[in-house]
């Protein structure tokens, strides 16, 4: 418990210090984001390899709640998470928002381990409309029965092919302590709507391959 409040403090010094030109008006509108990803093997029997529902606020430059739910494959064992988060505008064009999880694996083969995850995300505007994203991320034990680890949630390019519509690719990873490196590259095509923006890969794993769909709808209000 001591590390998390250490990370806790550490994190938001840092944000008081690099955000202290920014302020959050009152007249900042309040973005609710819903997150629903899943993902579904090509192989038979076409099982869903995995289901995420999540809930998040944006307020001004804060990220304030987000909280989610991660079920695998078997279903029994679920991860819960929680965390907060700011925005830092390091240019014109890059942005990277920085958030704090803490997880808890529930479940009768989870041993309730406990983790932290520094999640950074970071966007690029490199070229009129290209694109690219790398969420690269550690967890830090915090019990006995947590593993250390990094993946790369994803590190994409996408072009847009026209206002709604855009297309390309990118790779996906992982590291669990005491296993070797899982990379999962993938192609990935996202259609954005009134209803929302919905973005499918196509992606390889070790086991063959899967498609995920990654849906995310804001609604923003006073």
């Amino acid at each position: 418990m001591r590390n998390c409040l250490i990370v806790l403090f550490l994190f938001l010094g840092l944000n008081g210090g690099l955000g202290a030109e920014e302020t959050v008006s009152h007249n900042s509108p309040v973005v609710s984001t819903y997150l629903v990803h899943t993902g579904e093997q090509f192989q038979a029997p076409h099982v869903l390899t995995y289901k995420m529902l999540e809930f998040s606020q944006q307020r001004g430059r804060w990220t304030l709640p987000d909280v989610g739910i991660y079920t695998g494959a078997g279903e029994k064992d679920k991860l819960l998470f929680g965390g907060a988060g700011a925005d830092f505008r390091l240019s014109k064009k890059a942005l990277l928002t920085q958030e704090i999880y803490f997880a808890q694996d529930t479940g009768p083969g989870s041993h309730h381990a406990r983790s932290l995850w520094l999640w950074p995300v970071f966007n690029l505007d490199f070229a009129p409309r290209w694109l690219a994203q790398v969420v690269a991320y550690p967890t830090i034990p915090l019990n006995r029965a947590a593993l250390a680890g990094f993946d790369v949630d994803r590190a994409k390019l996408q072009y847009d092919l026209r206002r709604n519509f855009a297309i390309g690719g990118g790779y996906n990873s992982s590291k669990c302590e005491g296993s070797p490196w899982k990379n999962r590259p993938f192609l990935t095509t996202t259609v954005s709507s009134i209803a929302g923006s919905f973005e499918f890969w196509l992606q390889k794993t070790p086991g063959g391959g899967q498609l995920q769909l990654r849906y995310t709808l804001n609604h923003s209000e006073r």
